[in-house]
């Protein structure tokens, strides 16, 4: 294992209807809090705004409201939140959502404090040093946002979608009350649960140690138990017991507690992934469940051992050859993202224009360079072009 530090600063309130415990979590920092949520008329309508409110009423809270967050939020919409936030001077974000309000709450708290363009950050023009606290209530797991420090933005007038990260930026306290969830349809469900698996398999296939027996099975069994969560799931979406696993799991895939001691990640999948989002806005989830299979394809033959355990640890296949279980692995694979309704292929996703890897395939590189993966795993814009036509 190499060396790591690892720290988990967030206070995790977990439980059915523990968002009545939000206000009473605000007045750690004060009595003035900014929410960041979605549309308006939809939060309000589901009930999500309802139990916030009210609970930063009964606690004396303040709120600041900045709606109108969208699946791939933009920096254009946050430097709107950014100069609220400066204005009103809230002693607290709430983020009330999924990733996506999530980290535009972390996008805004950093900006709140900074005097330049918060877009510094992404580019390494800066290194942030401080931010407001953040709140987040979680009502979509997938992202780990709740536990991490990294926040993923897109740039529309640059054309970028990148990412930014700092222990700072980690939630001071996160709500997770699985009630929030009921209500999710069963298609977002299921591209939470392909974001949730991507989190886990990106590290657990790209890692180069040859022992790493708690690391592997904390995969293999978080991947088991999101399916386990699915089968429930597409039977009763409102199923309560999966329901709460799986916003158990989500927060723990990504927060980068089972992957410590791997070194420098291969994040292949997010790579290719955020250039489909960047282009063609596709859901997250939906990208990550294409993303994953033409990756893994791409490096069959270099890692045929590892595929092979994925797919007698994950699906219990018993064929000896390396070649042929890693095979059926990655069809297997497949057949799961088929059953719960996650596209597979780039055509699946809406992604059909015959320019389309021409406009990824350098995008996917510069996000490798920025994450500084080119060089450790000699990335280029002919191997990011081999992936996507992978993915098709």
């Amino acid at each position: 294992m190499f060396p790591f530090e690892f720290v988990m600063p967030t206070k995790v309130v977990f439980g059915a209807g523990e968002v009545s415990k939000v206000g009473r979590e605000v007045l750690s920092f004060g009595k003035k809090a900014m929410l960041v949520t979605y549309d308006e008329q939809f939060v309000k309508s589901v009930g999500f705004y309802d139990k916030v409110k009210k609970s930063c009423d009964e606690a004396g809270v303040t709120l600041v409201e900045f709606f109108g967050v969208k699946s791939n939020p933009t920096a254009e919409h946050a430097a709107e939140g950014i100069r609220i936030a400066k204005e009103q001077k809230p002693d607290v974000i709430i983020g009330l959502g999924g990733g996506s309000a999530m980290d535009t709450a972390k996008y805004i708290g950093v900006g709140a404090l900074y005097d330049g363009d918060t877009w510094d950050f992404p580019l390494g023009r800066a290194t942030i040093q401080q931010t407001l606290p953040v709140i987040t209530v979680v009502t979509i797991p997938a992202t780990s946002s709740e536990l991490n420090g990294t926040a993923v933005i897109t740039n529309e007038t640059l054309r970028r979608k990148d990412g930014f990260a700092s222990p700072v930026m980690r939630p001071k306290v996160t709500i997770l009350d699985p009630e929030l969830t009921y209500s999710i349809p069963i298609r977002q469900t299921a591209y939470s649960a392909a974001d949730i698996v991507s989190h886990l398999l990106e590290h657990y296939l790209g890692h180069q140690l040859e022992f790493a027996p708690y690391q592997d099975y904390f995969c293999q069994g978080g991947i088991r138990s999101i399916m386990d969560c699915m089968d429930r799931l597409l039977v009763n979406p409102s199923d309560p017991d999966a329901r709460a696993v799986m916003m158990w799991q989500a927060a723990f895939a990504w927060c980068g507690f089972y992957d410590c001691g791997f070194g420098l990640p291969n994040s292949i999948i997010h790579i290719l992934g955020h250039s489909l989002s960047n282009f063609y806005d596709t859901p997250h989830g939906a990208a990550m469940s294409v993303t994953i299979l033409g990756s893994m394809r791409y490096y069959l033959r270099e890692r045929t051992k590892k595929y092979a355990d994925f797919a007698r640890g994950v699906f219990g296949l018993t064929d000896k050859d390396d070649m042929i279980a890693a095979t059926a692995g990655i069809a297997a694979l497949e057949a799961w993202f088929k059953k719960i309704g996650v596209p597979t292929t780039l055509a699946e996703a809406g992604i059909t224009a015959p320019d389309a890897v021409d406009k990824m395939a350098p995008d996917a590189l510069q996000t490798a360079a920025a994450w500084g993966e080119v060089d450790a795993y000699s990335y280029s814009e002919r191997v990011m072009r081999d992936m996507f036509e992978l993915c098709k």
